[in-house]
């Protein structure tokens, strides 16, 4: 056989295998027309087979669906729409979110220090910055700005107004709460936040309808923590107020909300405070129960500072409010008034009302919160442990405060020699020691302790 009749024969072999599968079909498929049954449906296609016996033909696809608006949101209803294949009749349902809905923008963090604040907290102990000279008032705290947005409003409907709420319990209990028209909230009408401390929020809005009648959209509750740092102060009318807690101390931590340093209530002498109205309410939310003022000078007219006349002739009282009980401890302050019998006398006083637990919260000042009521404030600090660094920079801060004058670390050590010289392996030993030695006992210094200190866990 030559090569060019096997090619032939092989191509002739390949036509016929090859018509034979086209036709095969055609002899062998259905000749009738398809009834088709039910569909089989899942959530994404469809299918059905023709009912026909040994016929084996199917139809399969995905679903086509056309949406349809079945019932309208309302205000504070939700809504239902159908979505429904064309093809199959497959459906399901879904719900219309009600038009009214309030989103808060939230934020996990926030650091209560102005930016100058910062800049001195994150800078060397003694390099105050230099706009921080002790003339203008920039130690209150600052607050967050709170943002949300009110969303559905209808044609008709108009915003009667927002209540923002903030509490330290995630349930919102004993909540904070300020109205306002506004998408936001930047002051909290006197909140002065605790530092290292978890806060919660929400926001609530009375909406009238179109009908006239008033309904109230709540947001979700958002929460989110403060940082560390000294917890400044916005006390309207008292300048340089800040709590000493907060900061790391001797197994634990300095409590928050007990004691307060500040400068004074009253202008110098005169009988009038000049703590303000909205000022005198944020100590009676405070709960402050026990005044120290440590102001010492008498004028020509026979007046402490206080505004009281010092023969004894005048029943003294807080300028605070009624509900504070009233310590007047004078001294004259100097550099060296640790080591001078007025100057231990109000000391060893003062620490006689600190060691009494019902006493608190307390606020202790002198006239403008620096120098008496730093070595105070230092000496409590102290004996609870608080690192030297801390107490410097907590007297340094009085800067920030219009306080008439500047204060360098120089300063600082000269008022605290006599402590400093005191023997002792640590701070907290010779802040103790000095103490003990003008007459402070064990067991006030330990009441201060148990109080003030709030124990790590474990």
């Amino acid at each position: 056989m030559s090569i060019r009749h096997g090619t032939n024969v092989k191509l002739r072999a390949l036509a016929l295998v090859l018509a034979i599968i086209t036709i095969l079909p055609l002899l062998f498929s259905c000749s009738h027309e398809h009834t088709f049954g039910e569909w089989i449906t899942d959530a994404e296609t469809h299918k059905r087979s023709c009912t026909v016996k040994k016929c084996e033909e199917t139809e399969s696809g995905s679903h086509e669906f056309v949406e349809t608006v079945v019932t309208e949101p309302g205000a504070q209803t939700e809504g239902l729409k159908e979505f429904k294949c064309s093809v199959c009749g497959y459906s399901y349902t879904e719900t219309i979110p009600q038009r009214l809905s309030i989103t808060l923008k939230e934020f996990e963090e926030f650091d209560t220090h102005t930016p100058l604040q910062k800049k001195y907290l994150s800078s060397p102990v003694a390099q105050v910055p230099d706009s921080a000279v002790g003339e203008l008032e920039q130690s209150t705290q600052q607050t967050p700005y709170f943002t949300w947005e009110l969303q559905g409003l209808a044609d008709g409907e108009e915003l009667v107004t927002y209540v923002f709420s903030i509490s330290e319990n995630e349930d919102m209990s004993d909540a904070a709460s300020y109205r306002t028209r506004f998408y936001q909230y930047d002051r909290t009408g006197g909140f002065n936040f605790f530092v290292r401390h978890r806060y919660y929020w929400q926001v609530s809005a009375t909406i009238k309808l179109a009908d006239g009648t008033e309904v109230t959209e709540t947001s979700k509750i958002s929460t989110f923590r403060t940082l560390e740092g000294p917890r400044t102060m916005d006390v309207n009318g008292v300048a340089n107020f800040r709590d000493l807690g907060g900061y790391d101390a001797d197994g634990g931590v300095l409590r928050q909300g007990l004691i307060y340093r500040c400068g004074r209530l009253n202008s110098n002498y005169k009988a009038a405070s000049s703590i303000s109205g909205t000022g005198k309410k944020t100590l009676k939310e405070l709960g402050i129960k026990s005044e120290i003022d440590l102001r010492g000078a008498i004028n020509d007219d026979g007046y402490y500072q206080n505004g009281f006349k010092a023969d004894g002739s005048e029943t003294m009282h807080s300028w605070g409010g009624d509900q504070i009980t009233y310590y007047l401890f004078p001294a004259i302050y100097h550099d060296t008034i640790l080591q001078e019998t007025d100057g231990k006398k109000m000391i060893k006083d003062a620490f006689e009302v600190l060691a009494n637990p019902d006493a608190y919260p307390i606020i202790f000042h002198c006239s403008i919160g620096t120098d008496r009521t730093g070595i105070l404030a230092f000496l409590i600090e102290g004996i609870c442990g608080v690192a030297y660094e801390t107490m410097e920079r907590d007297y340094l801060f009085s800067n920030f405060a219009n306080i008439g004058g500047s204060r360098n670390e120089s300063k600082f050590l000269a008022v605290t020699a006599s402590v400093r010289s005191q023997k002792g392996a640590n701070y907290m030993e010779k802040c103790i020691n000095y103490l003990l030695s003008i007459g402070v006992t064990r067991e006030q210094i330990d009441s201060v302790r148990n109080i003030l200190i709030e124990k790590n866990a474990g």
